[in-house]
């Protein structure tokens, strides 16, 4: 009876850790997006809209969601890592890290799918 009741108990918490095991990935995939949003925010945010919606502050300085579309995201990768150029002398060099970069396209990502 003690060895039916435990094996019970252990298939359940072994379903439990397995129910468990998307909620702390999607958490996960939240705090890097939000890390990659508030890079753009910081970065960025000055001149192009960084949110689903929205005008960008600087005239003409396309979205961050427009530049995510228009760019395959491996050429999109290797221009953040780089260091974007722009034909606009007032818009700054940037290069971003790997971790960085892969926060900004997992945010950027996400305002695609909340579509």
């Amino acid at each position: 009876m003690q060895a039916r009741f435990l094996s019970h108990v252990l298939g359940l918490s072994a379903g439990l850790l397995l129910c468990l095991v998307p909620t702390s990935e999607a958490a996960k995939s939240k705090k890097v997006e939000t890390r990659g949003k508030a890079i753009l925010q910081e970065k960025c945010g000055r001149c192009h809209a960084i949110e689903a919606v929205g005008e960008s502050p600087l005239k003409g300085a396309p979205a961050m969601r427009d530049v995510y579309r228009r760019f395959n995201p491996r050429e999109l990768q290797a221009e953040l890592s780089e260091g974007k150029v722009s034909k606009h002398k007032e818009m700054p060099q940037i290069s971003f890290s790997d971790e960085d970069v892969y926060a900004i396209l997992s945010y950027l990502y996400a305002l695609g799918r909340r579509k």
